[in-house]
């Protein structure tokens, strides 16, 4: 069957709702100043939101897409005078329509108000509600945008072979999609969370996925997929495609992509494909198990995380332990429980509005407590964000530390599932020390920390892959990049986020890629 082809179910048709699911501690070098003043925009002008918007419901709602930016032809009731949309009228919608895709990139969807919409316009709330039913509509138009053209994409995908001619193939059509998914980022960074003062913005993604599975399914007839379903893999290899871009860039201080097409980028084209290749094509080679009677690895050195060793907090008294890096002072052990309620508290307000888009007020709220209880501890939003990610960094170097000592696919089971659990607490963590630490000049203290989190888990990476002798042929650097990915921005993304995927799922997606794609290792017959 030609990759282009439609079939009789409709693939070809747009569905009605579109989520792309989907890196945090693999930053790099502080941003440069260009690329600072650039970040606010975040790819978001030009190609990054393309297709028109027309309306045919009798209140001018938002129906149909077609090849450009176009306002709605009618004026949502009550009216001034006339339903109708004139010159000055389109004009008027389109500007709102421009002027979200800026707000929500700079300030996020919950922080984004109608008022502040329509004011950078130059025009009240009231004019903004003649032409759209509230900010949900205009994301939703941008969405289904990038759903267009993401199952277009897919309909070209070829028949998944084995082999180099069948791997160059894939790899020119993960690139293409890299290339989509990229010039489009603003749409799945700044997904909004349901939010309990509006209308929740509706997960569109059922519909769409359910088109890309078949789309995919149909073409992976030859693949050894290991019992793992079409779902799981193609919302995996959409989710690793588009946030290890997301993740590169932070790492190199850029928020624009590229034009022309970056080296570098091709470069993680290529390692996304070699692993996801690998892990649908395993080599006929006899399974490559890790030797426990080998020598045990090499200590990799962690980051310094500037908090005392662990017997000395347990040598603290108990009116005076250590301080976390971002409280104001040493805590008692009676404060403790409201220390914990607000960080808690902090992380549903960030996983909500975004870093930007939460105050104090925001947290105290949430933690149900006055605000000046938070000034009590922390100096601001960016200092609690601190104590969170340095707990985060605790965790996840405690974690890695006993990665190089897995052996047996039992082991990588048993750490990934433990890993799974670190995500569910601190992902918003990750996440927001990803997108945002590049927008807000609060979070760059924690450029260092990033460095040298990157340089332990391309360490740890490394000894891993020589322990279990994988086979050469993958960049060092970015597949490290692929695996945090995989380890971070899936779990959070398919199951927390917009939840699409289910636990066992993205466990299984996560061992196959990373015992088959990273170490070149063979599984049973199944990974459920």
């Amino acid at each position: 069957m030609e990759a282009s082809s439609r079939n009789s179910a409709g693939i070809g048709h747009r569905p009605a709702d579109l989520h792309s699911t989907g890196g945090c501690l693999g930053v790099t070098d502080e941003p440069s100043p260009a690329a600072v003043r650039g970040s606010v925009d975040l790819a978001i002008s030009g190609a990054a939101f393309s297709r028109p918007v027309t309306t045919n419901s009798d209140d001018g709602a938002t129906t149909s897409r077609g090849d450009g930016p176009a306002p709605p032809a009618r004026r949502r009731a009550p009216y001034p005078v006339s339903p109708n949309v004139g010159p000055e009228g389109i004009r008027a919608a389109q500007e709102m329509i421009d002027a979200a895709r800026r707000l929500f990139t700079e300030r996020g969807y919950h922080a984004t108000s109608v008022q502040a919409i329509a004011a950078a316009t130059g025009r009240s709330d009231a004019s903004f509600y003649q032409y759209f039913q509230g900010k949900h509509e205009l994301f939703r138009i941008f969405v289904e945008e990038l759903g267009d053209e993401v199952v277009e994409h897919f309909e070209r995908l070829p028949a998944l072979t084995d082999g180099e001619h069948g791997f160059a193939r894939f790899r020119d059509w993960l690139a293409g999609l890299g290339q989509i998914l990229h010039s489009r980022s603003p749409v799945f960074v700044i997904w909004p969370m349901p939010d309990a003062d509006e209308p929740a913005v509706e997960n569109p993604s059922e519909p769409y996925f359910r088109q890309l599975t078949m789309l995919f399914d149909r073409q992976m007839t030859g693949a050894d997929t290991a019992g793992l379903d079409s779902r799981a893999l193609s919302i995996a290899v959409i989710t690793l495609v588009e946030w290890a871009h997301v993740v590169l860039d932070t790492q190199r201080g850029r928020t624009e992509a590229p034009n022309p097409p970056d080296p570098i980028g091709g470069a993680l084209h290529d390692t996304l494909a070699k692993m996801i290749h690998r892990a649908l094509f395993p080599s006929p080679a006899p399974a490559r198990r890790a030797d426990p009677r080998t020598t045990s690895p090499r200590p990799v050195a962690r980051p310094d995380l500037h908090i005392p060793p662990r017997e000395q907090q347990h040598a603290g008294t108990a009116t005076h332990p250590p301080t976390e890096p971002g409280l104001r002072r040493p805590i008692s052990r009676r404060a403790q429980p409201t220390i914990e309620r607000l960080a808690t508290a902090a992380v549903t307000a960030f996983e909500r509005n975004g870093f930007a888009g939460t105050s104090v007020n925001d947290i105290a709220a949430a933690a149900r407590v006055a605000h000046g209880t938070f000034y009590q501890y922390w100096t601001d939003r960016s200092a609690v964000f601190q104590t969170l990610a340095y707990r985060a960094a605790i965790q996840t170097c405690d974690h890695f530390d006993v990665l190089a000592d897995v052996t047996t696919v039992e082991d990588l089971r048993e750490w990934l599932s433990s890993w799974f659990d670190i995500v569910d607490r601190y992902g918003t963590v990750f996440h927001i020390w990803t997108t945002e630490i590049m927008k807000n000049p609060s979070l760059w203290p924690l450029w260092p920390l990033s460095r040298e989190l990157r340089t332990y888990h391309e360490a740890v990476v490394a000894q891993l892959q020589e322990r279990w002798d994988a086979p050469p042929g993958l960049d060092p650097s970015l597949a490290t990049v692929v695996l945090w990915t995989l380890l971070t921005e899936l779990p959070y993304n398919a199951c927390r986020r917009q939840p699409v995927l289910g636990r066992d799922q993205v466990l299984n997606c996560q061992l196959l890629l990373v015992l088959r794609g990273l170490l070149g290792a063979h599984l049973d017959r199944t990974v459920s």
